[in-house]
């Protein structure tokens, strides 16, 4: 119960600074900040998938419903990268590495392997997110690189946010 109110408090301050924050910034066509990537990628191994498919898919629709846009583009690729973020995680971490992972994070993969995992996985969002968005090859050029700028820009705010929040932290608990 104490880890499930821990994980609701993240929910609701990753939820509003996404809604109230990172919606409201316009750095033009091709960049999208979407911060609240980094509670999915940061749950723990701990839980079932189907409890990271069910907080991904809260997550996703709570951007939906108070953000502009089509509702349902943020749930489903926020539940879409909840179902394959353990495929992820086993592709760029060892057999080994993943039993004794209990977050995946900066400090428990590393340097290189967490942008590998951060990368990969938001480009399973990206492409979902952005492919529901515009479903039309007329778009396939502008669509593309709205991933790949995402993609980067994301990566940038995420490793921000893991090194200013999440590491110290984790170190403080060890």
């Amino acid at each position: 119960m104490k880890q499930f109110l821990r994980y609701g408090r993240w929910f609701i301050l990753i939820c509003l600074l996404q809604i109230l924050i990172f919606e409201r910034i316009q750095l033009g066509p091709y960049l999208s900040p979407c911060i609240y990537v980094l509670f999915i990628l940061l749950f723990p191994f701990g839980y079932s998938t189907l409890w990271l498919l069910l907080w991904s898919f809260a997550m996703g629709l709570c951007v939906d419903i108070f953000s502009a846009g089509a509702l349902g583009l943020h749930a489903s690729a926020a539940t879409c990268l909840g179902l394959f973020r353990s495929g992820i995680i086993k592709m760029v971490a060892t057999k080994g590495d993943v039993v004794q992972l209990a977050t995946p994070g900066l400090t428990s993969l590393g340097l290189l392997w967490y942008l590998v995992y951060v990368i990969f996985s938001l480009l399973t969002h990206h492409i979902v997110l952005f492919g529901l968005e515009n479903y039309h090859f007329n778009y396939l050029f502008p669509t593309v690189m709205r991933i790949f700028c995402s993609v980067f820009l994301n990566t940038l705010l995420i490793a921000l946010f893991q090194i200013t929040f999440f590491s110290r932290r984790r170190e403080s608990e060890n």
